[in-house]
């Protein structure tokens, strides 16, 4: 028996091509110098403020401020003044804070606002009677004295307003025919239970004698004279 052999079967395993490779190209940034110069430049005024702030800060030196509105005239006390730390610069020649003691008793010789600072030119150890004055305390009422505060340093015109025509008679029989006299604010003190207070006036000699004759009639009144007058 014979046996007959067919032709042998076709394979179909194929190799499956290998895959390409993918090439990655390198990313190329692109520099830009406007961007760079402006980075640059922001680093630089960073820095220049940085240690202008530090200089600053560095160089300030303690010195005498005024800690709330002082009248011209008045005498300094420790709660008028206070510590403050300002940037030097030539043009200000404050007090130094080392001298805040041997500012307070002095007389201020302006007025001094709140925040500002003191000066050696602000301050004097000069009492305000000057030489050919005499200082006279004169009292008055409520309706012989403005409503406005007074301040030492103050200009004022005291009037002579008798209680009446007798008395201004007599007045000018003595010879006194005064009616004004200008004076000086030296002292505003407290009133009393009436309203009353006691002025302190600096006014020539003989004019000091004619203030003290009419304050102990009771016969005086003050007017402030206008700045600059």
């Amino acid at each position: 028996m014979s046996t007959t052999t067919g032709p042998a079967p076709e394979t179909t395993d194929q190799q499956t091509p290998a895959p390409n490779s993918i090439v990655r190209q390198p990313v190329v940034r692109r520099r830009r110098p406007g961007f760079i110069a402006m980075a640059v430049a922001l680093i630089a005024v960073g820095v220049g403020a940085n240690a202008w702030l530090y200089m600053s800060t560095g160089n300030r030196e303690p010195v005498v401020a005024v800690a709330h509105d002082v009248p011209m005239g008045a005498q300094l006390t420790a709660d008028d003044l206070v510590e403050a730390r300002i940037a030097t610069d030539p043009v200000l020649a404050p007090v130094p804070a080392s001298q805040l003691k041997k500012m307070i008793g002095k007389r201020t010789t302006v007025g001094l606002t709140k925040g500002s600072l003191l000066t050696t030119l602000s301050v004097t150890d000069q009492p305000l009677i000057k030489q050919g004055q005499s200082l006279v305390g004169v009292s008055l009422s409520p309706a012989q004295i403005p409503a406005s505060q007074l301040s030492p340093g103050q200009k004022v015109n005291v009037i002579h307003t008798p209680k009446n025509n007798g008395a201004a008679a007599d007045s000018a029989a003595g010879g006194s025919k005064t009616t004004t006299v200008q004076a000086v604010v030296i002292e505003v003190g407290k009133a009393d239970n009436s309203g009353d207070r006691v002025v302190d006036l600096a006014a020539n000699t003989l004019d000091g004698a004619t203030l003290a004759q009419w304050s102990a009639n009771g016969e005086a009144s003050l007017v402030v004279v206008p700045s600059g007058s």
